[in-house]
């Protein structure tokens, strides 16, 4: 038996939430051959259950959601959770809610909102995946514990969000893991990554990591290509990421298909 690990956004699903038939086709047939299949992604669990609702035919094993913070399994069961403070968060927020090109929102209980940027000109897109705009004075009103925070540039300026990413590591490295995404950062609890989440997986699994196959687009995935050689990215992904990964290839499909010989 093999794990199979696939990232969401970019790599299995496109921004129309999409699963390419080719796709489902190879992981049903891994599936079929008694593999696992395990979803790894900076998501909500939330936002993963709204795509995995259009395709019943497709079970996942377990998912890492919030890189890491949560894990659980077919049945919903939680498996890990951890969460960044309250007061930890209230910092992050309160050093990016009003800087001029970037939004915050964050997760709580499952969902997401977004911290309302007055401006919703070029993220009109972006909106079906809140469930709420939330004002800048309600995020400070009430104490909650969060799964993950994620900012992203609203011009979509990788540069911008590398330079939030460097930010949060330099004041904030102490509480909390940062990871760019593309040109959105997303921010988990200290220690939580993708990577530590799937160490969980095999250990409770009792496989050795040559077993592990992952396959993701961007720098959050970064802790998976770490943890395996069988680690896989996309032809098409900026060029410094690929160095990280020993295999490149065109799909999902195209991955799962070198899995399974």
């Amino acid at each position: 038996m093999k794990l199979f690990v696939t990232d969401l956004d970019g790599t299995l699903v496109q921004n129309d939430e999409i699963i390419n038939e080719e796709d489902i086709n190879a992981i049903l047939k891994l599936k079929e051959e008694g593999h696992k299949f395990i979803i790894s992604t900076g998501r909500s669990l939330e936002g993963i259950h709204k795509i995995f609702n259009k395709y019943p035919e497709i079970e996942y094993d377990y998912i890492v959601a919030c890189n890491g913070s949560i894990i659980i399994d077919n049945n919903d069961n939680v498996i890990y959770d951890n969460f960044i403070t309250s007061e930890v968060a209230e910092e992050v927020f309160r050093e990016f809610i009003d800087e001029d090109g970037i939004c915050v929102h964050f997760e709580h209980e499952g969902s997401n909102y977004l911290i309302d940027p007055e401006d919703f000109s070029g993220i009109e897109h972006l909106m079906d995946y809140f469930k709420g705009v939330i004002s800048k004075e309600d995020v400070f009103s009430k104490k909650r514990n969060y799964s993950i925070i994620s900012l992203f540039a609203k011009n979509m300026d990788i540069d911008k969000a590398e330079e939030a990413k460097d930010l949060l590591i330099k004041k904030y490295g102490h509480a909390v893991e940062a990871f760019r995404n593309q040109y959105f950062v997303d921010i988990a609890p200290k220690d939580c990554s993708k990577g530590n989440g799937l160490k969980k997986l095999l250990e409770l699994n009792n496989l050795d990591i040559e077993k592990l196959y992952a396959i993701g687009d961007s720098y959050n995935d970064l802790s998976m290509f770490n943890l395996t050689n069988n680690s896989f990215t996309f032809h098409h992904v900026e060029e410094q990421l690929k160095g990280y990964a020993n295999n490149h290839v065109s799909s999902v499909s195209e991955c799962i298909e070198k899995m399974l010989r």
